[in-house]
């Protein structure tokens, strides 16, 4: 693995810096254990359609270098390809799979590079939400062109509710009445990033997060020890975007290029189905724009 870089970069998006922080972003920015069943069970169908002793024939695309989905692939014996912006982010990540699978690294941009290569499964954790608005349509573009006729595309995504409000005062309160004592990241992040949510640029900014978790130290509504906690998910300055789309506007959008095959909800309390599994197929149209 590459060297931990000796200088700190400035706090600007996500950086080979940020990566070392990520062991505390937990769920629901890691999949759920009903989550990884669901994934589980679709790459089982495409082993199906190729047969139990041609499962290497699988082609899976992740795009990032998401843990889980390399760890999943590993125990199940398929080759996967990993694309993501940062070879740094990808290496230093290896620490958390402990079945390593056949892997595939393509250093580049979701919007930009597109694979050579069709797949049968391209896994999306949160790539919708960290691409901003005005990138989508050229992400789902560079999807259709990299996805086999039949194949899966698999994005799982943060939403919204249309008319939905927090503010961190709320975030704290109901995390006091629902989970009190549990984990402050899996139950309090996306209400936070709501709370800070700017509805006209349609993005939110990490860097406000941390500032209204500040307030509420000063107000006295968090601990010490919760200000400590909290401060771990490196936010202080850091102007790393998240784009959160209405439910129905994501739906509207997806359709333009994909039919909705399945729209699964993780079992777990905290999801609150506000993270939707779209299970998509590219309709034939976006299918021939790479010709």
């Amino acid at each position: 693995m590459k060297q931990k870089p000796k200088e700190i970069e400035k706090k600007l998006n996500w950086t080979d810096e940020f990566v070392h922080h990520w062991k505390y972003y937990l769920a629901p920015s890691r999949i759920s254990l009903s989550e990884k069943e669901f994934i589980k069970n679709k790459i089982e169908e495409k082993i199906r359609k190729y047969g139990i002793d041609k499962k290497e024939k699988v082609k899976i695309l992740v795009m990032g270098a998401t843990p889980e989905y390399r760890q999943l692939c590993g125990e199940m014996g398929v080759p996967v390809t990993l694309l993501d912006f940062s070879r740094y982010n990808y290496e230093y990540l290896c620490q958390e799979v402990k079945n390593k699978p056949k892997e595939k690294f393509i250093e580049g941009n979701w919007l930009t590079t597109i694979s050579e290569d069709k797949y049968d499964i391209i896994l999306a954790d949160n790539v919708i939400n960290v691409v901003m608005k005005k990138g989508q349509v050229k992400l789902y573009n560079n999807v259709c062109k990299m996805l086999k006729y039949d194949g899966f595309f698999m994005p799982r995504t943060f939403v919204r509710e249309k008319g939905e409000t927090w503010n961190a005062e709320k975030v704290i309160s109901e995390y006091r009445k629902e989970a009190n004592r549990k984990s402050l990241y899996t139950w309090t992040f996306r209400p936070f990033v709501m709370a800070v949510y700017d509805y006209n640029k349609e993005f939110c900014v990490f860097k406000d997060v941390w500032t209204e978790i500040k307030k509420l130290h000063e107000k006295g509504l968090i601990t010490n020890k919760e200000l400590e906690e909290f401060s771990k998910w490196s936010m202080e300055l850091r102007e790393f975007k998240v784009y959160v789309p209405e439910r129905e506007e994501l739906d509207k959008i997806l359709k333009e290029f994909f039919a909705i095959k399945e729209t699964f909800f993780g079992a777990e309390p905290y999801l609150k189905n506000m993270l939707p599994f779209h299970v998509l197929v590219k309709k034939t149209a976006k299918s021939e724009e790479r010709k």
